[in-house]
């Protein structure tokens, strides 16, 4: 999933943009339910892209439908463990006191999946049975009139409002099926920033010997997990009150726009692993913009630029697993809409994606200063599974 999670990166990459930020899970899911419903060339284009190496593709759906159901579950199995997580702060015997009184389950993570067909269209029962057994997606007709409007209801439902128009205008005739999955992860910070503290304070977009802008400016000082690499990047860890996620800011040293493009150039999801799994508890001071993140993208050339191509012809496409052969219609898909909404202040993060396929230096013992561009990863640390993740710009 993370290297998954770094090649989606790598493709979004766009001139002057604030933030290119996304959520792994969404996509990953719903390229899931197409690989699922995929036949012949397809089929093997998915397994390469999606199955690790040695994996049955069945296993993989067995596998993958679970760990999405460990994500939701309001008590998750922690099969991970990250070594920061067992040890305490030294010097820091308010934190061991905080320890051992269990904070009130607060964090909301809902995942939903949807696929929405034209009623002429000869559904295959099986692919249908399977989409909603494993994934528990939803599978229903819908009529061209109200279509789009429908699944845009769903989809604001299932993310609390964030994202209320995922499909602008009414579907095209063409448009036969809709696939949809939607997140929305809400949480409270383990450690709250202090609003007291909170102040306009200078942004450097491009390196701090250039042009800054004011930023609404958010500190806080605790015990977290922190690692400096050889290379000189640091990676800070900022835990939710419910111990099963985390949001990790990466930033190297006089970070930049152009930085962080040679940081994404080289990050692989081993070395991105190894960093968490160096972090210790450490006394550390953290300054982060408050910010409230929107992206949008049409994945289409990111999923042909990591070998998704034969799903996006007319020609080639086979998604004989999911409408029956014999249908007039070959559906490939010409649109895969993605949309990100991310808010984060003092007390926590409240964020929502949707993807849907048709067919000033400071001094305690630590510091990270997110006052230059820094990647944001937001992961499920039980499952080990990525939220949110993508480089941020401009965070106003």
């Amino acid at each position: 999933m993370l290297d998954f999670m770094i090649r989606i990166s790598r493709t979004l990459t766009q001139q002057q943009s604030k933030t290119e930020l996304f959520s792994p899970v969404s996509i990953a899911t719903v390229a899931s339910l197409l690989f699922l419903g995929s036949k012949g060339t397809t089929h093997e284009e998915f397994k390469k892209v999606l199955t690790p190496a040695g994996m049955n593709w069945n296993h993989y759906h067995q596998r993958y439908s679970g760990v999405l159901a460990n994500l939701v579950s309001q008590n998750p199995i922690d099969s991970k463990r990250d070594q920061w997580r067992r040890q305490t702060c030294p010097i820091n015997d308010d934190y061991e006191d905080e320890q051992e009184a269990p904070e009130p389950k607060s964090q909301i993570i809902r995942l939903a999946n949807g696929v929405f067909y034209q009623p002429s269209l000869r559904m295959e029962q099986k692919y249908v049975s399977v989409a909603s057994g494993l994934y528990g997606a939803l599978v229903e007709p819908i009529d061209q009139q109200n279509s789009a409007a429908k699944i845009n209801r769903w989809i604001s439902d299932m993310t609390a409002g964030k994202i209320p128009n995922m499909l602008d205008g009414p579907l095209s005739p063409s448009s036969s099926v809709v696939l949809v999955n939607a997140l929305y992860f809400k949480g409270k910070w383990k450690t709250q920033f202090e609003p007291l503290v909170t102040r306009p304070a200078p942004f450097f977009p491009h390196g701090y010997d250039k042009p800054s802008y004011p930023v609404t400016m958010m500190s806080l000082s605790g015990c977290l997990p922190f690692h400096k690499t050889r290379n000189g990047v640091s990676i800070v860890g900022l835990p939710y009150r419910d111990d099963s996620s985390t949001m990790y800011l990466i930033q190297p040293t006089n970070s930049s726009e152009t930085a962080i493009r040679r940081l994404q150039a080289t990050l692989t999801g081993k070395t991105l692993e190894s960093m968490i799994a160096q972090m210790k508890l450490q006394t550390t001071m953290v300054r982060m913009p408050k910010m409230h993140l929107k992206s949008s993208f049409n994945l289409l050339q990111s999923f042909q630029k990591i070998g998704l191509t034969s799903i996006l012809s007319p020609a080639k496409s086979n998604l004989g697993q999911m409408i029956n052969e014999n249908s007039t219609q070959r559906p490939y898909v010409n649109q895969i809409m993605h949309k990100v909404d991310l808010v984060i202040d003092e007390e926590g993060t409240e964020g929502a994606a949707a993807t849907s396929a048709l067919v000033d230096r400071m001094g305690p013992q630590q510091t990270f200063n997110g006052n230059a561009p820094f990647l944001l990863y937001l992961r499920h640390d039980a499952t080990g599974l990525p939220l949110f993740y993508g480089p941020i710009f401009d965070p106003r």
